[in-house]
């Protein structure tokens, strides 16, 4: 499967590691962290710089750390990118620059991650900076600011209906009364259960992920089929309100799980995480943004087979969860493209391995065999549909061999 390629020219001057390496990458160079993808033929038309002749010195975006508007591969993967990533070595990171404008705020330079989210929502007028042309990307945002960034991307704010007295502690005088009277107008925020509002109170992931997913009239109701399970040790209980709103977040490449496997739904946002959600769920809704799920989607994979190795089968459960649900919203945006299809039908298949697991674990040795087999089958048709999910369907057919054998060992 070629590697992930969009042949966009916006951004330039890198240096070619393809010429230094060519034993190593081959034809295809995919390097991570500030640096920009190319898919070059290795020969005397590759020049520092990347300022090759014709088409052999294609520039392309690195789709995985800089989201952009322009996140729109001409192929998408989802096996063996990883492993080619981890043969670069950090030390050449430094070497690379990314020819854009000058950063709009002082604060928020190209080497942060929410450079690029924040210069594509300021260019789209739904961000704003402060006088001192600073934009405080570390300050956490309140509940007024929250709901006043979500109504600049929906609507004009120029030309809001002039609302007041909705909640009884948004005065008629503060700067987001107009803002969020509009937002509860909508029935996009409702309030707290005594009738407040809150509007300095900082705003919880969970709260923005409902503003902004209610703001554009999502329909949530396709992501109750994952409901039969939690989404992460910090997000298990499949009844809390958020549930359908981080698992849209989790379907639209928003947000993924940490180091740990935690969604941190209660954290307390910064500015610059606010942006990094919204900017992504735009690009999603424009197509933009399936590489990157795919890339999220491999990541989960491989902690679920980390969890099932270390006999922490509820904490696959979750992993397995949430890799069906990114597969479902690649999916939902391109549900002719092979690889994705393919994703999918792995999703299912480590979902009834995880599941078969957790069968035995409740001695349920009978449907648990069951599981096993099917998932040896999903393993088996997600193969047929795309062979480089062949290090992950390889794997989900070895550990559904291994726990059929151990059930029967006991008798199943």
């Amino acid at each position: 499967m070629p590697l992930p390629i969009n042949t966009d020219r916006r951004v330039v001057n890198v240096i070619v590691l393809c010429d230094l390496f060519p034993p190593l990458f081959g034809h295809r160079c995919c390097l991570k962290n500030e640096v920009a993808l190319k898919d070059v033929e290795i020969g005397n038309e590759t020049q520092i710089e990347g300022k090759g002749k014709g088409e052999e010195a294609r520039q392309c975006f690195d789709l995985w750390s800089h989201e952009s508007e322009h996140d729109t591969p001409k192929s998408y993967t989802l096996g063996g990118v990883m492993r080619v990533l981890l043969l670069v070595p950090l030390l050449f990171v430094p070497l690379f620059t990314h020819a854009q404008e000058p950063a709009s705020f002082t604060d928020v330079p190209p080497t942060r991650e929410e450079f690029v989210a924040v210069e594509d929502l300021h260019r789209r007028g739904i961000l704003e900076g402060r006088p001192d042309g600073t934009f405080g990307p570390d300050d956490p945002v309140n509940r007024a600011e929250a709901v006043t960034i979500v109504v600049r991307a929906v609507a004009n704010v120029r030309n809001l209906p002039d609302l007041a007295n909705c909640f009884p502690d948004v005065q008629t005088n503060e700067w987001f009364v107009q803002t969020v009277c509009y937002a509860a107008d909508l029935e996009w925020i409702s309030g707290y259960p005594d009738g407040t509002f809150q509007p300095v109170r900082k705003v919880l992931k969970a709260e923005f992920l409902k503003i902004l997913i209610n703001a554009y009239g999502i329909d949530t109701a396709p992501l109750e089929a994952f409901r039969d399970r939690g989404l992460a040790p910090d997000a298990a209980d499949i009844e809390q309100w958020y549930f359908p709103y981080l698992a849209y977040a989790l379907a639209s490449s928003m947000t993924h799980a940490d180091t740990f496997g935690n969604l941190n739904p209660g954290s307390v946002l910064t500015r610059g995480q606010v942006a990094l959600l919204t900017h992504r769920f735009l690009l999603y809704r424009e197509g933009k943004r399936v590489q990157s799920l795919l890339t999220d989607t491999e990541q989960d994979i491989r902690l679920t087979f980390g969890k099932i190795d270390a006999f922490e089968i509820g904490n696959a459960e979750f992993g397995a969860n949430r890799v069906r649900i990114m597969a479902y919203g690649a999916s939902a945006r391109l549900p002719e493209e092979l690889i994705v299809k393919a994703t999918v039908t792995l999703s299912q298949g480590l979902a009834a391995l995880v599941e078969g697991y957790a069968l035995v674990e409740r001695k349920d040795f009978g449907t648990a065999l069951s599981k096993s087999q099917e998932a040896y089958r999903l393993a088996d048709r997600a193969e047929k549909l795309e062979e480089s999910l062949v290090l992950y369907t390889e794997k989900i057919r070895s550990y559904s061999h291994d726990l059929a054998e151990q059930i029967r060992s006991h008798g199943g």
